[in-house]
C-alpha cells in the first residue's frame, strides 16, 4: 500500500528540493546562467512563513464545492526553498533562485560538493494541469555548467518529481496553475478523503 501526504505550505518546495538533488549527478564548467529579471531574490524568513500561512488559510477557506486561489511569488519560493535546503545539508545545492515568468518556473544555483568551488545549475520546467489528475512538472531544461542534462537524464528526472508531486497532492485538486511574471497562482480545492 502506497502511503500519500497531504500538500503543504512547503511541500511544493520540497519537491523542488528532490528536483535539485537529482539534478547534482556530475561535474561540469562553470557558466553563466540566467538571473532573475529583478536581479538576486534575497531570501527572507518572512517571506517563507507567509506562504505557508496563505497556504493554510487557502485550504481552511476551501471546500470541495469552494474554490481556493493562492497566489506564490517569486520572493516567497526562493525563500520557502532556500531555508528548507539549510535544514537538508544532505542535499548538495546552495544559493537556490526561483523565479516565475513566460509561463515557466526557473531554478538557478550552485550544486556543491563536487570541488572546491560550486557548479551552476538551471532548471526550466513548466505545470501541466489535467482534469482529474494531479499537476506535474514539464522539464524543459536541466543544465550544469555548460552541458545540458541528456535526454533520458531529463526524462528520469521529471518522472522522479512527477511521482513526488502526486503523492503530495492527496486531499489537493489543483485545477489551474497560471504562471504570471514574478507569480505563479494555483487555483484548486480541497478534496475530502
Amino acid at each position: 500500500m502506497i502511503r500519500r501526504r497531504r500538500l503543504t505550505g512547503g511541500g511544493l518546495g520540497l519537491a523542488l528540493l528532490l528536483l535539485l538533488a537529482l539534478a547534482c549527478g556530475r561535474a561540469a564548467p562553470k557558466t553563466a546562467l540566467p538571473q532573475p529579471p529583478g536581479g538576486y531574490i534575497q531570501p527572507d524568513a518572512t517571506a517563507s512563513k507567509r506562504v505557508q500561512q496563505n497556504y493554510r488559510q487557502a485550504l481552511q477557506e476551501s471546500s470541495a464545492r469552494r474554490p481556493f486561489r493562492l497566489l506564490i511569488t517569486s520572493e516567497e519560493m526562493t525563500s520557502l526553498v532556500a531555508l528548507a535546503l539549510k535544514e537538508r545539508p544532505d542535499i548538495p545545492f546552495a544559493n537556490p533562485q526561483i523565479w516565475f515568468a513566460d509561463g515557466k518556473i526557473y531554478i538557478t544555483g550552485e550544486v556543491t560538493g563536487l570541488g572546491p568551488a560550486g557548479v551552476p545549475a538551471l532548471i526550466v520546467a513548466a505545470p501541466v494541469v489535467s482534469e482529474g489528475k494531479p499537476v506535474t512538472l514539464a522539464i524543459e531544461q536541466a543544465k550544469m555548467g555548460r552541458f545540458d542534462f541528456p535526454e533520458g537524464v531529463i526524462e528520469n528526472l521529471t518522472q522522479t518529481v512527477n511521482e513526488t508531486l502526486a503523492d503530495l497532492q492527496l486531499n489537493v485538486e489543483i485545477t489551474a496553475v497560471e504562471v504570471r511574471e514574478g507569480a505563479a497562482v494555483l487555483t484548486g480545492r480541497r478534496v475530502e478523503p
